[in-house]
């Protein structure tokens, strides 16, 4: 009789268990095992907002690139740097910065970083040559990736396991809204007003939004557990979720899962973590580097192929739009299939779509809309399902600092990206050979996510360890 296959899906091979025991009321239990409430949408949307300001700084400077190139006479291989610098802060922010969540709570370092950012780039719009506007991107950089790590970990908290995947993809519905609202804003505004004002746009939107979420985000339970907060402010939070969830109203709230205040580097390869660690950095940093190359410089490049301004922007923000229909179809696949069948299919799709739209480059418009939009779809769709991946990876103490590194990981490869597709073809290198270039990274990132797969699968036969908040095996 042949051997069943093992499919690796994002639920629990095991019953769910009561959200209570001897110890009290385990919080995330409670979320588990509720109905989808007003308040974990209200925080996908609040933390979907953080990613659309984050996409509309990030994609807004490649679409005034061409601007820029002809006010400042900026060469190839310098605009490349330009793009980069604010990858540089975004990977500092990474890095340095999300891990302080685990101290002080995921919404006051979201918040922080989210009005930091904005201050900054409304600094930015005083630049007054491409050296000094690189120097205020890679400050601005740094409060936009200590913001976002922190925002996945709050939505992921929030949501019921079953629905994971769903939830984080759907937030990131808002960084391809963010990213191609900068296209409108940037068609609306730059003719009339210049560069200028479609960054200082970038700039007072984050403004906004940090008010909205002092106001309307809740900070993590698992984080208001650990620092003892009072025991009527955890049930009101949870009355939200789970309407009489306690019906004597007298059994303490606590974390479970092993949850852990520690948030160390160190721990992210604790345990059985280690590998896959190293797997989700590889995948991330090729994705990365794919994914701002063809952000930044597609502007350009349509524009170079003689293509309005204007049309080069439209064609680039509909590249961007097959990101958001990932975002609302990926979830849900991965929550049927697992994640990492899905994200090792869209690894190999996009490659086949990147090396398609470099040799489609001298042909008709209408092709490469078709196949820059496909290109889209799985390159944009990676990020949103990757980052989904991580929630689910690591416990919640530690899920702000393991998407911080690997987000901090992968930005190295989306500083390199953009700077390495300056010198080529500063070199001389034509757009068919530079796009066939960019495809090895995508088939290395399906290795890493068919690498993992199958350490997880290993791991699901032999058991998981207490704490360990991997992908089991079905």
């Amino acid at each position: 009789m042949p051997r069943p296959r093992t499919v690796l899906r994002m639920t629990d091979a095991t019953p769910a268990p009561t959200h209570a025991d001897s110890a009290g009321i385990h919080a995330d239990r409670v979320i588990d095992e509720a109905r989808v409430r007003a308040l974990p949408l209200l925080v996908a949307l609040l933390c979907g907002l953080v990613l659309a300001v984050d996409g509309f700084d990030t994609q807004a400077i490649g679409f005034v690139a061409p601007q820029l190139t002809r006010l400042w006479h900026i060469p190839p291989a310098q605009l490349g740097y330009l793009f980069s610098s604010a990858l540089v802060g975004l990977m500092i922010g990474y890095l340095l910065i999300s891990p302080l969540a685990g101290r002080f709570g995921p919404k006051r370092v979201c918040i922080a970083c989210v009005a930091g950012f904005g201050l900054l780039s409304m600094l930015t719009i005083t630049a007054r040559g491409p050296y000094e506007l690189m120097l205020y991107r890679l400050i601005t950089g740094i409060g936009l990736g200590g913001a976002l790590p922190p925002a996945v970990a709050l939505c992921g908290e929030f949501a019921p396991r079953r629905l994971r995947s769903s939830f984080i993809t759907f937030m990131y519905c808002g960084l391809s809204l963010g990213q191609i609202a900068a296209g409108f804003a940037t068609i609306w505004l730059l003719a009339a007003h210049g560069w200028q004002a479609v960054l200082l746009l970038g700039g007072v939107l984050p403004l906004l939004l940090a008010v909205v979420l002092w106001k309307w985000l809740p900070e993590s339970i698992e984080f208001q557990i650990r620092q003892r907060h009072p025991q009527p402010r955890l049930r009101a939070v949870l009355e939200r979720i789970a309407p009489g969830f306690d019906p004597t109203g007298r059994a303490p709230i606590t974390a479970s899962h092993g949850a852990r205040a520690g948030a160390s580097v160190g721990m992210l390869f604790a345990g059985r973590r280690g590998f896959g660690t190293l797997m989700f950095w590889t995948a991330l940093f090729m994705n990365l580097a794919v994914l701002f190359f063809v952000q930044n410089w597609l502007p350009t490049i349509f524009r170079d192929l003689g293509w309005s301004q204007n049309a080069a922007i439209s064609a680039t923000s509909l590249s961007l739009s097959g990101g958001l229909l990932a975002a609302v179809t990926m979830g849900p696949l991965m929550d049927r299939f697992g994640a990492y069948r899905v994200l090792a299919g869209l690894f190999v799709a996009g490659g086949l779509f990147v090396g398609g739209i470099g040799g489609a480059q001298a042909g008709a418009h209408g092709l490469m809309l078709g196949i820059g939009f496909c290109m889209g779809f799985c390159v944009s769709g990676i990020q949103k399902c990757a980052n989904a991946l991580a929630v689910y990876f690591y416990p919640v103490s530690l899920r702000a600092t393991g998407l911080g590194w690997g987000l901090g990981i992968g930005r190295a490869g989306a500083i390199i990206g953009p700077a390495l597709a300056g010198n080529l073809f500063a070199l001389g290198w034509g757009v068919p050979w530079v796009f066939a270039l960019f495809t090895l990274p995508m088939f290395v990132g399906a290795a890493a996510m068919l690498a993992m797969a199958r350490r997880q699968s290993n791991i699901a036969r032999i058991g998981i360890g207490p704490g360990d908040e991997v992908a089991r095996s079905s």
